[in-house]
């Protein structure tokens, strides 16, 4: 597995394509969400895309304090579906975790979360915060990762 580390000007035509065309099968037709996932927030994000060979295996972006929310905050969390079921996903969030808080010393990191997934997140460090919400028709909650450094 290669991870890669890019800002958004970094990224190569294919591993944007590869980075879209995964989030466009996994949040738009696996999870059946029409919603306009090119919402120009990708551009001042940074992006975090695992490679197994020449598959994207997993991905997911990452905004500085102050952009998206006061904290830092992770999103489209996402993995390919013949990756699931193994430590892929959590691997994956961890090094975003790690980047983060190395990018961003002393912050915490914010997350929205698919209510489904509240124990997944849970067991890498997030509390939730809030109350059960609803966007793109799914339930989803706040979650927080608390930087005790």
């Amino acid at each position: 597995m290669t991870t890669l580390f890019c800002e958004f000007q970094e990224l190569s035509v294919f591993q944007l394509y590869d980075l879209l065309k995964l989030r466009q099968d996994v949040f738009m037709i696996e999870q059946n969400c029409l919603y306009s996932d090119l919402d120009n927030s990708d551009q001042n994000a940074q992006h975090l895309l695992m490679y197994d060979r020449e598959s994207l295996a997993a991905y997911l972006r990452f905004f500085a304090p102050g952009i998206k929310f006061r904290e830092a905050s992770l999103g489209r969390i996402v993995v390919a579906p013949k990756y699931r079921g193994k430590t892929i996903g959590k691997d994956l969030i961890k090094a975003g975790i790690k980047l983060t808080l190395e990018l961003y010393r002393g912050v915490d990191i914010r997350i929205e979360a698919q209510s489904a997934l509240k124990e997944y997140y849970n067991s890498l460090g997030f509390i939730e915060e809030g109350e059960i919400y609803i966007a793109d028709e799914i339930e989803h909650l706040q979650m927080v990762y608390k930087n005790i450094t």
